[in-house]
């Protein structure tokens, strides 16, 4: 392999250019498992007030006037789940000295 990847698709991907690379290039991949780590994801439908806090939200359907209650958690199909990292390990990674 000449350069950094283009693709990264495997653990042995991340830890390949964690070990070979400076810290400046790989650390953004890595933060980006961190960032797509959470998602928003529909409860369901909602009559009354419903919840909105940092981790709750409601968005209406303006065309058919129904509200849906929205949770923001980890979504168990996320790539760094995926890959067999869990989030201590990579924050520990992208915080960790040069």
């Amino acid at each position: 392999m000449v350069g950094f990847p283009e693709t990264l698709n495997t653990k042995e991907d991340y830890e390949y250019i964690r070990k070979n690379f400076p810290k400046e290039q790989w650390r953004p991949a890595f933060r980006n498992l961190l960032d797509t780590m959470h998602a928003w994801f529909n409860t369901g439908e909602i009559a009354g007030d419903g919840l909105t806090d940092d981790t709750h939200k409601i968005v209406v359907d303006e065309q058919n006037n129904i509200r849906y209650q929205y949770e923001y958690k980890v979504d168990t199909n996320c790539k760094l789940l995926r890959l067999g990292y869990n989030e201590d390990e990579v924050e520990g990674y992208v915080g960790e000295s040069v």
